[in-house]
């Protein structure tokens, strides 16, 4: 035939491999190549977050403890109050410090009525205190607890708790932990007063502090440790843990005994703290057993259960 032929040639850029030798092709085309592709993005993603979190603190981690250097001095009452949570955290931590006091009058007792307690607040020996320590604070109202370290004077309560708590390696790095910290520093900071009130007859009944106060505030503490799996307060153990402890065991336990019956966790979180080995060391000790507090060894605190007491 004499018709025309046409030939097709394929052209090709120079340097670029044949078509036949592109065996993989990087867009999936088919709904196999496409499930393949979701397969491993996700676990790629997953992965990273896991190293993100093992490589990180957790959030609910402690930071590490910065233990003070030169002399360490705490200012108080010759009685646990505000002043045994730090000396509680300090002897966790393993920090060596002396308890600055004063003597009481003798046959006079801090906790065992207003009476008693205004007398010992009025003594020659108390004021003498009170005026070095306002005198060592700065402060011209009270600056008990203080705390010296190095020759620097620390004033204020709850300023204290985090200040010992952040020497001692207990309170937390992350933000939302930290929240949670303070949220339980302050419950226990308005559950503190209660039992004064109620020992000095101050706007509460006995009656009212057992069968209102103390199981409403304990709830609620129940409660918030449930929130955290029940075992510590960010779960892991802080300060928090340990100002709670402070407050069931050295007030409520002791003016209501029994009072933690009802609320499990609490009852178990006393157990573990009171367990570890350097605060119940501590607790044990001379330097704690000659305060007044809630133990059997010392009945300073409120004397008969105020329960057995008339109002």
């Amino acid at each position: 035939a004499t018709g025309s032929r046409k030939t097709v040639v394929a052209r090709t850029h120079v340097g670029s491999p044949p078509m036949s030798t592109l065996a993989f092709c990087p867009v999936p085309h088919t709904r196999r190549d496409q499930i393949w592709l979701g397969i491993g993005l996700s676990l790629g993603l997953g992965l990273t977050r896991l190293f993100r979190r093992l490589l990180s603190p957790s959030s609910s981690s402690t930071s590490a403890p910065r233990l003070p250097s030169g002399n360490v001095k705490l200012y108080y009452w010759p009685a646990t109050g505000r002043a045994e949570i730090v000396r509680m955290l300090f002897a966790e931590a393993g920090v060596a410090f002396e308890d600055v006091t004063f003597e009481k009058p003798a046959g006079l007792q801090v906790y065992r009525d207003l009476k008693s307690f205004m007398a010992v607040k009025g003594s020659a020996a108390a004021q003498k205190f009170f005026v070095e320590c306002r005198a060592k604070g700065g402060n011209s109202t009270n600056n008990t607890p203080m705390l010296e370290i190095g020759g620097q004077f620390y004033t204020q309560s709850t300023a204290l708790y985090r200040l010992a708590a952040r020497l001692s390696g207990l309170y937390p790095q992350d933000s939302e932990a930290a929240y949670v910290v303070d949220n339980i520093l302050a419950h226990c900071e308005d559950m503190f007063p209660l039992c004064y009130n109620a020992l000095f007859g101050r706007e509460l009944t006995k009656d009212e502090l057992a069968n209102v106060m103390v199981p409403l505030h304990l709830g609620n503490l129940e409660r918030l440790l449930g929130l955290h799996g029940g075992e510590w307060f960010t779960g892991s153990f802080s300060v928090a843990d340990v100002r709670v402890v402070d407050v069931c065991v050295h007030l409520f336990s002791r003016a209501l005994p029994g009072c933690l019956v009802p609320f499990p966790r609490l009852t178990s979180l006393v157990e573990r703290v009171m367990a570890r080995p350097k605060i119940a060391a501590y607790l044990a000790s001379l330097s704690s057993t000659r305060r007044p507090t809630s133990s059997s060894r010392c009945d300073e605190l409120w004397g008969p259960n105020i329960t057995n007491r008339k109002n």
